[in-house]
C-alpha cells in the first residue's frame, strides 16, 4: 500500500509549491489552501472541472485531448471513479459527490503524474467529503501523487502522516 501524507501549512501562498515534492503514490493534504500551480499537474477544482453543455463523457474526452495525452476510454475512467453508466448524463443532473467524481475522471484523462485538488470537498457534506478523499487516496495508490489543499482537518486526517509547515 502506498503512503499518504497530510501537510498542514500556515497562512499564505507558500504551501502549494510543496506539490513539487509529492511522491507518486502519496496522497497529501495541504492546510490551508494556497494558490498557484506547477507544470505537469492535473488540477481538480471545487466544481469538478466540468463544462455544463457537454456530457460527462465528452468532458473526459475533451480533457484528454487538451492535455495531448493518449486517451483512455472515457467509460473506463468513469468506471474507475464510480460513475459507470453516467457518461451520457450532463453535469447539471449529477449530485455534488458525483460531480466531484466526474472531475477526478476529467483530471485523470490528462494522465498527470500529480493531481492538485483545491478544496475538492468544499461543497460536500461530511460523509461525501470522506468518500471523495477515499477516491483520491485510491488514485494515489495507483501511482499518482495527490495533493489536497484543504482547510478541513478531517480530510487531512485521511492521510497516514501529517507534516506541519510554519
Amino acid at each position: 500500500m502506498r503512503r499518504r501524507a497530510a501537510v498542514m501549512a500556515g497562512p499564505g501562498p507558500g504551501s502549494v509549491p510543496l506539490v513539487r515534492f509529492a511522491v507518486p503514490g502519496e496522497c497529501v493534504a495541504v492546510l490551508p489552501a494556497g494558490s498557484g500551480g506547477t507544470p505537469g499537474v492535473g488540477m481538480l477544482l471545487r466544481r469538478g472541472n466540468l463544462f455544463d453543455h457537454l456530457t460527462v463523457a465528452r468532458n473526459v474526452v475533451l480533457a484528454g485531448r487538451l492535455a495531448g495525452r493518449p486517451l483512455r476510454a472515457a467509460d473506463d475512467l468513469l468506471e474507475l471513479v464510480g460513475l459507470a453508466g453516467r457518461g451520457g448524463d450532463y453535469p447539471g443532473t449529477l449530485s455534488a459527490l458525483e460531480s466531484a467524481r466526474a472531475g477526478v475522471a476529467v483530471v485523470l484523462a490528462g494522465a498527470p503524474e500529480r493531481v492538485l485538488a483545491d478544496e475538492p470537498a468544499g461543497e460536500l457534506d461530511g460523509l461525501a467529503a470522506l468518500e471523495l478523499m477515499d477516491l483520491l487516496c485510491a488514485v494515489a495508490a495507483r501511482g499518482t501523487a495527490v495533493v489536497v489543499a484543504t482547510r478541513d482537518p478531517e480530510i487531512a486526517a485521511a492521510a497516514h502522516r501529517v507534516v506541519r509547515v510554519a
